[in-house]
């Protein structure tokens, strides 16, 4: 197969992905990386076969590409792999297996750290919006993504809930507390534009400054250890969630999760928690005492 013919083909599956499928900008966007990977690993001299995307994941490694990053790339191909196969566009169902990654336990924030946030005064639009941003994805777990998306009109704030619009275009209810119904009505008193959490021009605020911005806020409230992910907020609200009788089931719709399986690996036991239940059950304490 040519290189130019696999670029045709590889551009007619994103089509696909976004006509038929409804898979997002995102998404379409990630395919693409996958395949530049793809492409800048072997060169010209491609052939769809296991010895080549062997090669694909070698070439990754020997840059120095993490297997966590390689993994990302590998998904992505598997799709087109799979598209490939099904329609007919070669004989045999090829997929490039996923490097082994060491399973670390993900950082969350401590209730300390989550209450010096929610108590942050600000004095300024940026650090209203900041603020409000953190109190949003603290409260409902969604994505930051979703949360930079979401529209005034989506935010019901006689019901308590919230319209997402999350991964593969699709929205979710998901619920909000009285807290955050407070917090989201004063802050939507500043500003008249459709999005939630605008720039000054009302325009999508864009990942990287609200990154730095969250950063900047660890900083000043001397909250360490954290490089400005977002997604520490939805691993400790799963967790949250779990510990205080919740149910998974719920929880996966909450998170705009397909499966209970991604659900699971958010609630995975910390070592506070599993310290604070062996002192609560211990054998030997009970027996010598």
């Amino acid at each position: 197969m040519s290189p130019l013919f696999l670029d045709q083909l590889f551009e007619q599956f994103c089509k696909e992905r976004e006509y038929v499928k409804n898979s997002s900008r995102h998404t379409i966007l990630f395919y693409k990386a996958s395949y530049k990977k793809f492409k800048e690993s072997l060169g010209d001299d491609i052939d769809l076969n296991k010895d080549h995307l062997n090669r694909f994941v070698l070439n990754m490694r020997e840059k120095g590409v993490k297997p966590e990053t390689c993994n990302v790339y590998i998904r992505g191909m598997n799709s087109f792999l799979g598209w490939l196969f099904e329609n007919e566009f070669i004989s045999e169902r090829l997929k490039v297996k996923q490097l082994k990654t060491e399973q670390k336990i993900m950082k969350t924030f401590s209730d300390q750290q989550l209450k010096a946030i929610v108590s942050f005064k600000p004095k300024t639009f940026t650090e209203a919006r900041l603020h409000a941003l953190l109190c949003l994805v603290m409260d409902t777990g969604v994505r930051i993504s979703e949360a930079l998306d979401l529209k005034r009109e989506k935010v019901d704030f006689d019901n308590l809930l919230l319209i997402v619009h999350g991964k593969g275009n699709k929205e979710r209810p998901v619920p909000m507390s009285l807290e955050l119904r407070k917090i989201l009505w004063k802050f939507s008193q500043k500003h008249k534009f459709d999005l939630m959490f605008p720039n000054r021009d009302g325009r999508r605020l864009l990942y990287d400054n609200t990154r730095r911005d969250f950063r900047s806020l660890c900083e000043k409230l001397k909250i360490e250890g954290f490089d400005g992910s977002f997604h520490a907020f939805r691993r400790k609200f799963a967790r949250s969630y779990v510990k205080n009788g919740g149910n998974l089931f719920y929880l996966m719709k909450a998170l705009g999760h397909t499966t209970l399986t991604m659900s699971k690996k958010y609630v995975e036991v910390e070592t506070e928690d599993l310290k604070d239940m062996h002192y609560k059950t211990s054998l030997l304490s009970r027996v010598r005492n």
